[in-house]
Order: structure tokens, then C-alpha cells, then sequence
């Protein structure tokens, strides 16, 4: 892990020369899952946003061994959306475990991670995940990125007859035979456990909390599980071994365990034995909020060390209502939960589009990591395959160049089986309104272009409806949004009408 200081220092760095420390290959990989399609989808923001017509994609298929089966590659050079279904990009598919995706320019691309959605298409699911891992560019990167090796946190958990907690290992360019290490932390419970792995590079395995993981006390791990309550989330840490040349992060989530519908997002650091602060005691940040839609906030104990008092403020045009506040402990064996819906409830308000949280360190600074995951998914749902998006919390000490504006860019889901959702918001919901533009993108280019005036303590929220009125057919289209303050941001997810499976994202 890179220490988030370090990645502020660069950016302030690429502001003041953008020729110093160039990139010119960014990258991706993508696991294949049975009966499901692997797609990725990005808007060419190297063309629209920096001029960048020199873009090639390559993709790479590999074999369920590690061996290369076939490449292609593609110019990326037009205003549009470009989707692509991996396997039909290849003959004779059965042998394919994975797929590497790998951007080259002569220019420079600013940034290692592309902007590419990873999409895993079901039945009665569509997952949906930023890309999350990727083999590095040199070992001066690796210097760089593997300077920490932490442990993987920020997963939610579900554990009975009908689903299971599942993640995703992947290797990098080099075989990998060590271990996993396990623990579930619960109130006074600390269950602790491994799993031996062998896999060759650039493979990838799915584990099974219930049945692969060999836990000291295997009863207790369900025992916590039973009738558990959902304001308390026990908290998963997963040790992955160090791989040289690689940055990976796991692809965690819940299973349904009779139909293999998923939900799942990327793992995030444990910075609990990390010590780094900002130089103040407050982080923040504002949220959509999704009428009729399960909005939620859950926060593990995974921080740099500190006791943090945290609470939400929901608004109402002029009226503010103030949650109770919940207190979190870091090292700890205990999360935290906000059920927004129930807090608006709670204020009777009848117009709310968007909420804060507030995260305050009342004994000292707060960390620079403040990770939580934002829940949305359908309302009084069945369903346990909800949207949780990994994401931290911001703070006015971040850079932000004097010069820069706000832009934001995503993907959204249109399809008839789907309800699809947007919403923009201002992290600052005290200042005066503002105006937004959006362009929509499809496959053969811009869709439409909008302006839309977001006023303070609200959010922009957009949906299915809307989406099918600018003539968006059943497809991935793209957004982006831009303004002149910087602090704007977007969120998506969407569900299956009938399944009510739900998966999202935050914007680029």
C-alpha cells in the first residue's frame, strides 16, 4: 500500500511538471466466472478530457494455467463508449480463467489504473466494479506500491443456508504457494484461520467463507452468524501474500449460493497498525440520497489508530436534522451502521435528496484513511446482494489545485429488467447553487448534453425513467459531469426488478 500522503505529494508534483515520472502503460485484470459474461466498459476520457488520440487497448485471454491462449488489439480513438465482451473476442473460450487488459500511449496517461468499469453479466445480476488490480509497470513502481503490504478489510459479510461470503484471489506475473490468513472479529469473538494456496501466475480462484477457510473453532464462525442482527457487521481481515510486480486487491462480496448471483466490490487496506494523520480532527463527506431505495452507511475498524465520534446530518430544504452519534474504536472488534432511511424517518422529512456523515477525532487528528461502505440497493428487499461501495471519507487538507474545476464520469445500466440510478452532489452543501453539465455517451457517441442547477443541501438524482427519454437503449452508457467548483461526485448502482440483486459504483 501506498501511504496517502505519498499520493497527495505526486499529485502536487504532476501539477507542477507534468513531463516528470510519465506513464505510458496502465493496466487491468479481469477473473472469469462461470455462466456469466465478462464485460468492461470505459468512456474514452483519454480524448475527451486530455486531447489523447494515440491510445491502443490490448487484450490478453489466459488459460486457466497461466499461459497466454490469445491477444487482440484495438485503437481507442473516438468520442464514444467503448463495451466489449471479452469472450467474444476470442474462439474456443472453455480454457480461459482470466483476462489482462493493458492501455499504451506515447503520450502521457497520468495515471496506472485505467477508468474501466469490470462488469460480470448473469441471469439476474449484473456486478459491477472499478478496476481493481493490475500487474506493475517496473520495479520501481513496485518499490513504490508494495513499500506496505497491509492486510484486506472493508468486506461485508452473510453467512446462512442460502448465501455465502465469498472473495477472489488473483496472482501476478509470478506462481504464488503460501497461504491465506483469516480472522473474524465479533464483539469478544477473534476467530482466526488459513488457507494453504498453490496457484500458477496470472490465475485466479474463488474462496468460500463456510466451506474452504479452515477456521481453529469453525462452529463459533457460525454461531456468529445466527440471528445476527444486521446493525452488527463482524469484521473480516484477510492477509494475502506479498507478489512482487503486482497491486492486487480482492473482489469480495456475497454469493447466492442456488443461483451463483453476486454481489461484490474490491477489498480495501486494514490501516489499523499504520499511523498517519491529516493535520486536523474532521472528515466528511455528502451522499445521494435514493427515494424508495435502501440507503445505508457501514464502518469497520480498520483506520490508523484513533477513537472517532461519527454522526449524519439529512436535509430538507432549509431543515437540518442531526443523527445520534455512534463512536468507533480503532484497532477493534467493533463496526458501526447508519440506517439513513430510518434517520430521515426520524426527522419527518418528505424531500431529502442528499446526506453527510461527519467523522471527528475529539482526542486528536484524524487518520487520512477514514474507509466506510455506502449501501444502496432495493427497498424491504429479500435479496442480500446489495451495493456496497467501498470509499473514504474527504478532508479539506486533500489537494486541490486553484485551477481545478469539477469532473466526474461513470457508467450507468440501462436495461428494462433494471431500475438504474445517478445522483450528483457537492461535498460543500453550504455554498451558493451551481450549475452542472452532463453528457451522456452510448457505443456510437454522445446521447445528450443537460445542464441541471444543484442547490445547496440537495442532490441531483436521476434514474431508468430518464434515461430512457435520451434515448438510451439496453446498453452501458456513460456520463460526464462537469462544473467550476471541484468537489463534485457521483454515485450509481442498480438492481434487478425481479431478483432485486443490486451492485454500483463511484465515479471516476
Amino acid at each position: 500500500m501506498k501511504p496517502f500522503l505519498d499520493v497527495e505529494k505526486n499529485r502536487r508534483n504532476y501539477h507542477k511538471n507534468q513531463l516528470k515520472n510519465t506513464v505510458h502503460r496502465s493496466s487491468l485484470l479481469v477473473p472469469k466466472f462461470p455462466n456469466t459474461d465478462s464485460n468492461i466498459t470505459f468512456l474514452n476520457h483519454f480524448l475527451l478530457k486530455r486531447k489523447n488520440k494515440n491510445v491502443m487497448i490490448k487484450v490478453t485471454a489466459v488459460s486457466k494455467n497461466g499461459a497466454l491462449h490469445d491477444s487482440t488489439s484495438i485503437q481507442v480513438d473516438q468520442p464514444k463508449v467503448y463495451s466489449f465482451i471479452l469472450e467474444d473476442l476470442f474462439d474456443d473460450c472453455g480454457d480461459i480463467g482470466q483476462f489482462h487488459i493493458e492501455f499504451f500511449s506515447s503520450q502521457n496517461l497520468f495515471i496506472p489504473f485505467p477508468a474501466v468499469m469490470v462488469n460480470h453479466i448473469g441471469r439476474d445480476f449484473i456486478n459491477s466494479v472499478h478496476s481493481y488490480n493490475r500487474i506493475l509497470n517496473d520495479v520501481f513502481e513496485d518499490d513504490q506500491i508494495n513499500s506496505r503490504h497491509e492486510l484486506e478489510a472493508s468486506i461485508d459479510m452473510s453467512i446462512d443456508k442460502n448465501y455465502d461470503t465469498f472473495f477472489n484471489f488473483m496472482t501476478g506475473p509470478f506462481d504464488v504457494d503460501d497461504a491465506l490468513d483469516i480472522s473474524i472479529k465479533h464483539k469478544k469473538k477473534n476467530l482466526v484461520g488459513n488457507k494453504k494456496i498453490k496457484l500458477k501466475r496470472l490465475t485466479n480462484k474463488n474462496f468460500y467463507l463456510s466451506k474452504d477457510l479452515i477456521l481453529k473453532n469453525q462452529k463459533s464462525m457460525f454461531s456468529i452468524f445466527e440471528n445476527l442482527d444486521e446493525e452488527i457487521n463482524p469484521v473480516l481481515r484477510i492477509s494475502q501474500p506479498k507478489q512482487k510486480l503486482f497491486y492486487g486487491r480482492m473482489l469480495t462480496g456475497v454469493m447466492n449460493k442456488k443461483t451463483k448471483a453476486f454481489s461484490a466490490n474490491h477489498s480495501y487496506y486494514d490501516s489499523s497498525k499504520f499511523r498517519e494523520y491529516f493535520d486536523n480532527s474532521e472528515s466528511y463527506r455528502t451522499y445521494p440520497f435514493f427515494p424508495d431505495c435502501k440507503n445505508r452507511i457501514k464502518m469497520y475498524p480498520i483506520m490508523s489508530p484513533s477513537n472517532i465520534r461519527v454522526f449524519i446530518e439529512v436535509y430538507d430544504g432549509n431543515k437540518k436534522y442531526t443523527s445520534e452519534s455512534k463512536y468507533i474504536s480503532s484497532p477493534s472488534n467493533e463496526s458501526i451502521y447508519f440506517d439513513i432511511n430510518k434517520i430521515v424517518s426520524d426527522a419527518n422529512f418528505e424531500n431529502t435528496s442528499l446526506y453527510k456523515i461527519y467523522a471527528k477525532c475529539e482526542d486528536g487528528k484524524i487518520p487520512t484513511r477514514v474507509t466506510h461502505q455506502l449501501i444502496y440497493g432495493a427497498e424491504d428487499t429479500n435479496s442480500k446482494l446489495d451495493c456496497s461501495i467501498a470509499i473514504n471519507l474527504a478532508n479539506k487538507q486533500i489537494f486541490k489545485p486553484k485551477s481545478k474545476k469539477g469532473l466526474c464520469w461513470g457508467q450507468v445500466l440501462c436495461d428494462e429488467k433494471y431500475r438504474s440510478f445517478l445522483g450528483l452532489s457537492f461535498n460543500d452543501n453550504h455554498s451558493k447553487p451551481e450549475k452542472v453539465k452532463i453528457d451522456f455517451y452510448s457505443q456510437l457517441g454522445k446521447l445528450k448534453s443537460i445542464s441541471r442547477t444543484i442547490i445547496p443541501k440537495e442532490s441531483l438524482i436521476l434514474d431508468d425513467s430518464f434515461f430512457q427519454k435520451i434515448g438510451a437503449k439496453s446498453e452501458f452508457i456513460w456520463f460526464i459531469a462537469n462544473s467550476e467548483r471541484s468537489d463534485l461526485s457521483a454515485k450509481c448502482f442498480h438492481y434487478h426488478i425481479k431478483s432485486q440483486n443490486a451492485s454500483g459504483e463511484h465515479s471516476f
